[in-house]
């Protein structure tokens, strides 16, 4: 929301889960099958490769492209060992045209890590797939043999991972097969386009935005006064001190503390940069929270992090957006944030072509894959029934875990059609938060869900919020634990 004041979306389902990639484009295989799905992703990195025998590659975890001797005989591919060096076994197959696989067991179910070595004269790209799945699209750099890991669920049997070319040209060479460790200090995580608690549950957000940073003394009130109404989240306005007074650390911890003591998942969000174009901007918010990250990663269960509200307010930009947030989430992660990320998209949060076109290239630079997009949806993205709909169909087409982190009834004179928004969301499975408890003035005072930060009475827009019947928030929301 811009200050006058101032998703869980889920794949489409299957009995089975599926396959969806780290990197831009999922290619579609006709028929397919559900046997596996991705839980998260790495990128793509240099690896060097050592010389073994075949009855060593054979043994453990390691199927080498060679020895599987599974590809298109086509005329064009073949098993080889003069193009490049520093290949593992006894040479890799040169794949132009086609498709080539390697296949093996597992014996019991759950998560597993693969990760395929391949090199190339140059720049390629081609497509990945797990049994009769697509499994996204694999990106060689070129002139050294790379690492290519992603994390997929797999039931007990024999399995097939392999390269169907877009490009080709591409030397494969081998495939290793490992279990995901798991821990029992797991936060909040993303999983095939779903947001999931702690506990493994699915979390379908049903919540309210909070203004903190204008009005900290009404915080704890009114987070009590949301709970009390059924809302299982918030979504807390705070401030890194380039606009409004910084919330500091010990404001975020009460924050914390009392979402937590009344069972609600705690989005956090810097509202300094709304609007902004900036990318320094950006970063601000970026540096904010690694002050605090210690903080954040300690209530990993209830926090998620959105890095900052409504970042790029012109339209048309979405090369900036794509760019600006791959870094910033590089960055959160590098620096060792645990926690879900939420990314809000451009054109004041509306821009909805923006992270239809691009939000798998953005949620491919979180090595952990825990990355989710938010819609805000008022008088341009969720002007009309056929508008709304549209937007939240296209968005689950692309796979990416999603929320519509904010919306109201009506924005700048505009209507909004709020009754679509939370049906189809309902229809759907997918979270909204709805903007804003109390605080709003001047235009945007009708969005005001309370008359009073206590919650003693709803306006007419708070009582549909919550009260609506089979898509408000009283009649859909579950709490995380």
């Amino acid at each position: 929301m811009r200050k006058n004041y101032k998703k869980i979306l889920s794949l489409a389902a299957s009995t089975a889960a599926f396959v969806s990639m780290t990197f831009a484009s999922v290619f579609a295989f006709s028929g397919q099958k559900a046997h596996a799905a991705v839980t998260s992703n790495q990128q793509t990195t240099a690896f060097e490769t050592t010389a073994s025998s075949e009855t060593n590659i054979k043994s453990g975890n390691r199927y080498e492209f060679e020895y599987a001797n599974r590809y298109e005989q086509n005329g064009k591919n073949r098993i080889e060992n003069s193009t490049f060096s520093g290949y593992s076994g006894s040479g890799y197959l040169y794949l132009e045209s086609g498709w080539g696989e390697v296949s093996f067991n597992v014996a019991t179910s759950g998560n597993y890590k693969l990760t395929i070595i391949t090199n190339a004269d140059s720049y390629k790209e081609n497509f990945l797939y797990l049994d009769e799945n697509s499994a996204g699209t694999l990106y060689t750099s070129g002139n050294k043999w790379e690492a290519f890991t992603q994390t997929v669920y797999l039931t007990p049997g024999e399995h097939k991972y392999g390269v169907s070319t877009d490009w080709g040209h591409t030397a494969l060479d081998y495939v290793i097969v490992e279990p995901e460790s798991t821990s029992s200090s797991n936060g909040m995580y993303v999983r095939d386009g779903r947001l999931y608690d702690a506990d493994g549950k699915e979390f379908l957000m049903r919540g309210i935005n909070v203004a903190h940073a204008w009005y900290p003394n009404e915080t704890q009130t009114s987070i009590n006064a949301i709970a009390d109404r059924g809302a299982n989240c918030v979504r807390v306005v705070l401030a890194d001190g380039t606009q409004w007074n910084k919330t500091q650390r010990s404001e975020v911890e009460n924050i914390i503390s009392w979402c937590e003591s009344r069972g609600l998942i705690c989005i956090l969000e810097v509202h300094d940069h709304t609007g902004y174009d900036d990318v320094s901007r950006l970063n601000n918010a970026v540096n904010y929270w690694l002050e605090i990250k210690d903080l954040i990663n300690a209530h990993k269960k209830y926090v998620i992090l959105n890095i900052a509200n409504e970042w790029l307010g012109t339209w048309n930009n979405a090369s900036t957006w794509t760019s600006a947030y791959q870094s910033a989430i590089c960055t959160l992660r590098d620096a060792g944030i645990e926690n879900v990320i939420m990314i809000d998209t451009s054109g004041y949060g509306q821009e909805t072509s923006t992270c239809i076109n691009n939000s798998q290239r953005v949620v491919s630079a979180d090595k952990t894959g825990n990355t989710m997009i938010s819609i805000h949806m008022y008088s341009v993205a969720g002007k009309d029934s056929a508008t709304v709909k549209s937007n939240i169909d296209s968005m689950l087409s692309t796979g990416v875990c999603f929320c519509i982190g904010e919306f109201g009834n009506w924005q700048n004179g505009a209507d909004v059609d709020e009754t679509t928004i939370m049906q189809h969301c309902t229809d759907k499975g997918i979270g909204y938060i709805a903007w804003s408890w109390n605080g709003n003035s001047g235009i945007d005072l009708s969005l005001d869900i309370a008359n009073d930060w206590q919650g003693s009475s709803l306006t007419e827009w708070g009582n549909y919020v919550f009260y609506a019947d089979n898509i408000g928030i009283k009649d859909t929301s579950r709490f995380a634990y």
